[in-house]
């Protein structure tokens, strides 16, 4: 007698649990992460009577699955690994550019110039102080703008240095995370349904540990989650590797695993960090803030030691002596040249120093050698080996255009990888987002269900109030 009565309580049952399924999408649409969940609906068993056949016995919902598509995720924690490098690299190369100033008034070219330009003047009246103190206050320009630019470069060096720290750090707490959640989701699944919103909560930290370092991701039939980085696990399930920063360890080799084995980054922020933070150009590899750093070394000692070689040869004025002169660049610190380089202090005391004259004795209008000196800055054996030969000028242009090519690179490679993954992100989007409209849709679907379903348990509801309390009652 009941058996339409259930089958309509079935029908009803069914639509309202797909109607809590889409209100959880909707209430859902801007979280982020969330995948559109979706019910899994079937036909019961049907019920066979003898000499009729196989009667319909209503649907049930037995499954609520995420829509989601693992070949999309691989494709896109593959890309995001080299859009986090490229993007650490074309920050850090427009910070180095900010801090070398070209151009502007406050270059490396200009402030050579105004050196120069004074030398000139000097030369004119080389016995006049007024024309010697612009030369003293020029080189010392000069000099405190390169020991400022290594100091910058330093503090960026330490600053790379805080942030692989920091994405060490942050690696191993979502690594963590995902392990705590592989704990949860294993033990909520063991009646083979799957915890969804867990799920999307351990891809969205997947998500930002695939931009930190380039992330593979498996999982096995019976459940077990496994992330590894370079073919090494960082989780595996329920175990957790951690990573560590050894910031005095040889170069390649500060980047391991707890128990001692070196990861070789192929890609994500922390090998553009790395590179950043260990490229010194040798053998070809990348030209980061160490490689700057060394030019500007490089710079400093050669100009120091060519300028001073020919000032020790000159006189300064009414100076006279046997054997050489002063220098009229000093570095404290020959390692780091650019940080210490400064004017002689007998030079800074007494303008006079200065070695205009080219003969012993230092007459007033000798400039013999002051001319030498400024004839020097065309000489094209000022600097030589290595890539940065020529003049002072021609160092300068070396570094510069190096450090354009570097960037220019950085930012056509960060736009190329954000536009795959713009493009691959919206494809994820149009998988697993919610869309409203659909969602709108369902709505009114699955309430049209309800309340045909509601109809007919009030229709049988009818059929057994006649079948119990009406049926039989003539001739009682």
């Amino acid at each position: 007698m009941f058996f339409g009565f259930n089958s309509a309580v079935k029908g009803l049952l069914a639509s309202q649990r797909a109607l809590y399924t889409t209100n959880h999408n909707i209430n859902n649409a801007n979280t982020k992460g969330y995948s559109r969940q979706q019910v899994e609906q079937r036909a019961t068993d049907p019920f066979r009577m003898p000499g009729i056949g196989f009667l319909g016995t209503g649907t049930e919902i037995y499954n609520v699955q995420r829509v989601r598509d693992a070949f999309v995720d691989f494709k896109y924690w593959n890309e995001t690994a080299p859009l986090g490098e490229w993007e650490i690299k074309k920050n850090a190369l427009t910070e180095i550019e900010k801090l070398m100033g070209e151009p502007s008034d406050s270059s490396f070219r200009k402030y050579l110039d105004d050196f120069y330009a004074s030398l000139e003047e000097m030369s004119k009246n080389p016995s006049d102080l007024s024309f010697r103190e612009p030369v003293r206050e020029n080189a010392l320009a000069f000099t405190k703008h390169i020991n400022e630019t290594a100091e910058r470069l330093m503090d960026m060096l330490k600053e790379v240095e805080y942030n692989i720290d920091m994405k060490v750090k942050q690696i191993n707490s979502l690594a963590e995370q995902i392990g705590a959640l592989n704990r949860q989701i294993y033990s909520q699944e063991l009646d083979g349904k799957p915890a969804n919103d867990l799920r999307d909560r351990r891809e969205i930290l997947v998500d930002e540990l695939s931009k930190i370092v380039s992330v593979r991701v498996s999982e096995s039939q019976d459940g077990k989650y496994t992330v590894s980085v370079e073919g090494i696990s960082l989780v595996d399930h329920l175990y957790v590797n951690r990573v560590v920063f050894n910031k005095d360890g040889t170069k390649g080799e500060k980047i391991s695993w707890e128990n001692g084995g070196i990861i070789n980054l192929k890609s994500g922020e922390l090998k553009g960090l790395m590179d950043v933070y260990e490229g010194d150009g040798e053998n070809n590899t990348y030209r980061g803030v160490p490689y700057y750093i060394n030019k500007l070394n490089e710079f400093a000692r050669g100009f120091a030691e060519k300028f001073n070689a020919i000032h020790k040869q000159g006189y300064g004025l009414g100076e006279t002596r046997e054997g050489e002169g002063i220098d009229f660049f000093v570095i404290s610190n020959w390692n780091e040249a650019a940080a210490t380089i400064s004017i002689n202090q007998e030079i800074l005391d007494d303008v006079k120093k200065i070695a205009a004259a080219g003969v012993n004795g230092g007459l007033a209008e000798d400039n013999t050698n002051i001319l030498k000196l400024i004839a020097q800055r065309e000489d094209k054996e000022f600097f030589t080996g290595g890539v940065s030969q020529g003049t002072p000028d021609d160092f300068i242009k070396s570094i510069l255009s190096s450090m354009a090519v570097d960037s220019l690179q950085a930012k056509r490679l960060f736009g190329t990888q954000e536009l795959i993954q713009k493009n691959i992100e919206t494809k994820r989007s149009s998988i697993s987002g919610v869309n409203l409209d659909e969602e709108m849709a369902d709505m009114v679907r699955f309430q049209h269900v309800y309340v045909a379903a509601s109809k007919m348990i009030s229709t049988m509801d009818m059929v057994i109030d006649v079948t119990i309390n009406r049926l039989g009652l003539v001739g009682r």
